[in-house]
Formats: structure tokens, C-alpha cells, sequence
């Protein structure tokens, strides 16, 4: 098992890491939101306060691809600051299935059409993610917190737990227009493997299309 090195740990003292619980929504889900607010209307066919109202109540329940339980908090001073969701290739496969059962509770029937056409749409763009790679969900971290090395910590953090799960590649997703996170992720060693959009996601959703971002721990 590798260790932050004292390059990537953060700046400010005083900085701990834990599981979210589902207490955290309050402040969690605004931020985890911002990760890709297009992204999240897209899927929930809502505008931005439908869409987080829906992710509110999605964040606290269990065993889905938004649930607290795959989300981890970095604190300052005993107070959040930011959050990361991840998980391993493996548990993403099981943690999607359950995210469609948990969103038919949620959302109304009247927006299933549309949901249903957004997410096709959406499968032609976004790569699968293979067992063996540990997948980044999002980091989101509160703007007076930021270029602080935070993010540098999360990420090493994400490494350290794909290694423990077996892992050999770290992967995420970018929008066109994240030209800041997808230069910073270049920097730090990953590589775009694979980019695509559709006219449907570029006209709805003004992000462009996504780029699929992989680095190797090997």
C-alpha cells in the first residue's frame, strides 16, 4: 500500500478524513451537486432545484451510485469542507443497478420518457468501467477551501483505496468545458483514452460532450 507523499498533503492543518453518513445531506448534496450540475439535470430531466431535491433524497438512502455510503468527507477543524465519491469498478456495476430502483421511488412518472431517452443518449458517451478500475464519481470542495491541496489529498486518497480494492487504474469523466480539471488531471498524470457527445447532450446539457480520463497505478 502506497502513502500520501508529503507533496499531496494539504496546506492547512488540522484536516481529517471520514465515511459521509446520512446526516451530511444538508451540505453534502449542494456540493456534490456543483461535481456536474448539466450532468445531473440531464439524468433527472429536472432544472437545478428539482435536480438537487432529487439527489437530497437520493444521498441518504443505501447501496446506489449517489449514496453517502460511497462518499468520503475531508474536514477542517472538525468541520466538512469537501467530499469525494468513488467507488471500485466492481461495486460502480452493482451500485447503477440499484440507482434506477431507488430513482423509481423518487422521481414523478411523468418525467420516466424523458429520463429513459436522456439515459440511452447517455450511454453512448460515457465508457463502461471494468472491475479492475476504482472510478471517481466527483470532488467537490467548498470555494474558500480550494487551491489549498485538498483536491491533491482526495485524489491520493482515491489511489490508496484503489489499491486496496485490488484496483490497477484510476478513471473519471470530464466535460469538454472542465478545460481547469481536465488540464489539473493532466498534470497529475492522467491521460483522455476516449472522448464523446451526441447532438442531444451538447444541446441540452452546453458541457460539450465527456472525456474519459485514465491513470495507471501500475
Amino acid at each position: 500500500m502506497s502513502f500520501p507523499s508529503a507533496t499531496h498533503l494539504p496546506r492547512i492543518q488540522n484536516v481529517t478524513l471520514r465515511p459521509a453518513i446520512a446526516a451530511d445531506v444538508d451540505w453534502a448534496v449542494p456540493l456534490l451537486f456543483a461535481t456536474g450540475p448539466a450532468l445531473f439535470c440531464y439524468v433527472f430531466a429536472s432544472p437545478p432545484e428539482q435536480a438537487i431535491d432529487v439527489l437530497q433524497r437520493a444521498f441518504i438512502r443505501p447501496q446506489h451510485a449517489f449514496s453517502y455510503e460511497h462518499t468520503q468527507v475531508v474536514e477542517v477543524q472538525n468541520q466538512p469542507v469537501g467530499l469525494m465519491l468513488s467507488y471500485s469498478g466492481f461495486l460502480k456495476r452493482q451500485a447503477d443497478e440499484k440507482v434506477q430502483q431507488v430513482m423509481a421511488g423518487i422521481l414523478p412518472l411523468r418525467k420516466l420518457p424523458k429520463i429513459l431517452v436522456n439515459l440511452a443518449d447517455l450511454t453512448r458517451i460515457k465508457q463502461d468501467v471494468a472491475p479492475q478500475e476504482y472510478y471517481i464519481l466527483g470532488i467537490s470542495i467548498l470555494p474558500e477551501f480550494r487551491n489549498q491541496g485538498l483536491g491533491s489529498y482526495f485524489l491520493t486518497q482515491a489511489e490508496i483505496q484503489a489499491r486496496l480494492h485490488n484496483c490497477s487504474t484510476l478513471c473519471l469523466d470530464v466535460a469538454y468545458t472542465n478545460t481547469r480539471a481536465k488540464a489539473l488531471f493532466e498534470r497529475i498524470g492522467y491521460q483522455v483514452t476516449c472522448s464523446k457527445t451526441t447532438p442531444r447532450f451538447e444541446q441540452l446539457t452546453r458541457s460539450g460532450g465527456i472525456h474519459r480520463m485514465i491513470k495507471n497505478l501500475t
